[in-house]
């Protein structure tokens, strides 16, 4: 998007970001199709760099200790997907951030968090385990932005443990970061549990 064409950033490096996804098995837990927006709207910002924060709520079913983690990359990912006119995803390599471009020919037809929300929603609905999704915005202030993050810090703590597990084979417990996480959840000590067998079977295989 070329920068006279740039109605709108949002989540820029200048800016408060946060982008987490996160799962759970109690559908009554997640309103279903709901999109929240908490702070100015994109239409009405016309002009202006924003702080974002972006909370998805996925209700799941069917993830255990072996899938879990491809699942929840695989629902991650589809962010990527969204293919709108007048928006680009132009980078979300910083863990729990994302920095969104809107343009101005899309903002004056109107386009707005709901659309953007709808769209999200659509793609993961792809997905046949997932049962319920619910999409919560945050445009307001850099202050509610850092207060969001908090509030999530425990869930994105533990899908960091799983995600560490996963993607480095690693289970030295006694030297990683994510230990007391492990130690608290039960979940996390399945998944731990059946990631070490797996890779004891494929070192078996691959010897």
């Amino acid at each position: 998007m070329l920068k006279d064409d740039l109605g709108l950033e949002l989540g820029s490096p200048e800016r408060e970001s946060l982008s987490c996804l996160l799962w759970t098995h109690d559908l009554s837990a997640i309103e279903d199709g709901r999109v929240t927006l908490v702070g100015p709207d994109f239409p009405e910002s016309s002009g202006m760099s924003l702080p974002f924060g972006k909370v998805v709520l996925a209700g799941v079913e069917g993830f255990t200790a072996d899938n879990a983690y491809d699942r929840h990359k695989d629902l991650d990912f589809l962010r990527y997907g969204i293919d709108l006119k007048g928006f680009m995803l132009r980078s979300a390599s910083q863990y729990r951030r994302e920095w969104c471009r809107v343009g101005t020919a899309a903002l004056k037809d109107g386009f707005s968090a709901r659309h953007l929300g709808s769209a999200l929603m659509g793609l993961l609905r792809t997905k046949p385990y997932l049962k319920a999704v619910e999409v919560i915005y945050l445009t307001s202030s850099p202050a509610d932005v850092i207060e969001l993050r908090e509030i999530t810090s425990p869930a994105e703590r533990i899908i960091g443990a799983m995600n560490k597990m996963a993607s480095e084979m690693d289970f030295d417990c006694e030297t990683c970061d994510y230990q007391p996480v492990c130690d608290d959840a039960s979940a996390l000590k399945a998944m731990r549990d059946s990631l070490r067998e797996k890779s004891v079977k494929e070192a078996v295989h691959n010897a």
